[in-house]
Order: C-alpha cells, then structure tokens, then sequence
C-alpha cells in the first residue's frame, strides 16, 4: 500500500483541518462528491421547494464563508424525511431531512447541526473513513468513475448512515469544536448547538426511531454536549447572535406536510 502510495499524487492528503490518512485528493474528492449527488437523487426523496430550500442554503453558505474551504462549491439538499437528522457527503454536499427543521425550536439549533456537518466535510472526515474502510482500492481510482457498483455501495451507505458515515468520536469532537466556531463567526449563537444536541437525546428516550439515523452515524454523550456549552460560553461576548430570524417558522409550515 505505502510503494502504491508513493507513485499516486495526492494519494496521502489529510483533510483540511484535521490529520487523518486520507486516499483521496481534494480535486477527486469533489468529484467524487458530483457521483455521489447523482446517486443519492435516485435514492431520497429530495423537497424542491425554492424558499425552503433557499433557507437552508443561506444558513449553510453563510456558514461556509467562515471556513477554510469557502472558495469552493457547496450545495445543500433538504430530504422529505420525518427523522431528525442532517449528514455530509464528500465533495461539500449537505443533506438536511425535514425532521430536523421540524424539531428545531430556534435558527440558531438548525445553524448548530448544519455547523457540525460543515465541519465534517471541512475536516474531509467521509473520505478518511473511506480511506479506512476501502483502503489500497480507493487509491487505484476504484470509486472514481471505475467501479460503479462500489460508487453505489458507498451512495447506500450514506443514505442509510451505514459504514461508511459512521464517524469517531475524536471526529465528532472536532466536528463540534469547529462547528461552534463557524457559528459564532457567522453570528449564530453557538449555544444553539448543544441544546440541540440536549433535544436529540431527549427524542432518543421518548422516541428512539425518530433519531435513530442520527445517532448511528454521529455518537452523541452527555460529555460532549457539556464541552459544547462549554465552549461556547469561553467565545468572547458578542452581541446581536442570532437566535430567532424571524423566517424559520415559515419554513417549518412549508415542509410540515413531509414531515406528518
């Protein structure tokens, strides 16, 4: 694998803002990312509502603004999916089922799950965990357009928050950490983030199936979500955070129908 390696440009990148092995470059992540879009139109049912989706696009991108991938595209998708969930995918693609704009009491807990997932694909944790999972045959160009019915295994995978979506919890804590950055930054109270995340393991007790997804990919701990206050609280005051905008109640009326 380290002799394939050494003939391959780019074939050990780490991610952008953490230091795991990484197999696939930041250009054949994006592409990959492109594949992957297809693949997922032909398996979720996706809302092409405008105003709804433009909502969640403009949380996302005036997120993404604070990153270090900001010069590059992203899209966001919002899934007709009850469950309370949202997930990346390689390439700066975010998926937000409508569950969780249904279960969010305020702009600024979406803002913190949106967040979380930026980070993830900032830190370029789904192709470090493809690297892991598919090892010396992603470095071949296997999931580049080579082997499709691998490209529709990992598709599956991420729709299904199998395998392949399954992050660490060292991955998770970073995901939180520079999440909670990119909120503030982006002028959304960052507390958001954990009582969201304090909601979801409520939902967890009352209603197990409504989170399921979310918490099969995403390792969720009362100690996490007490080092997310945390942390929000140590950011130094700034006033005029976002909360409430004033638009998501809209929004939520708009999606309620997929969301029964």
């Amino acid at each position: 694998m380290v002799v394939a390696c050494m003939g391959m440009s780019a074939c050990a990148t780490t991610g952008l803002e953490s230091g795991g092995l990484n197999l696939v470059s930041f250009d054949e992540e994006w592409q990959m990312g492109q594949q992957l879009e297809r693949e997922l139109a032909g398996k979720l049912k996706l809302v092409n509502d405008a105003s709804t989706v433009a909502y969640v696009t403009a949380i996302g991108q005036k997120i993404v603004r604070q990153t270090s991938l900001s010069s590059v595209p992203w899209k966001f998708h919002v899934v007709a999916d009850p469950s309370i969930n949202a997930f990346n995918i390689p390439g700066g693609h975010v998926y937000v089922n409508t569950g969780l704009i249904m279960a969010s009491r305020n702009a600024s807990e979406l803002a913190g799950v949106m967040a979380h997932e930026i980070a993830h694909g900032v830190s370029r944790h789904a192709t470090e965990r493809i690297s892991k999972v598919y090892g010396i045959n992603l470095a071949a160009g296997l999931l580049l357009g080579q082997n499709q019915s691998q490209l529709k295994q990992i598709a599956a995978q991420l729709a299904a928050g199998g395998l392949v979506a399954k992050f660490s919890r060292d991955d998770e804590r970073e995901a939180d950490r520079l999440g909670v950055q990119y909120m503030y930054r982006a002028g959304y109270d960052p507390a958001g983030m954990a009582s969201m995340f304090e909601k979801l393991m409520s939902e967890r007790k009352r209603r197990p199936g409504g989170v399921e997804q979310f918490f099969s990919s995403h390792p969720l701990t009362e100690d996490r979500i007490v080092s997310v206050r945390q942390q929000a609280r140590d950011l130094p005051h700034r006033a005029g955070l976002i909360v409430n905008d004033g638009q998501l109640n809209g929004i939520r009326q708009r999606v309620s129908r997929y969301s029964g």
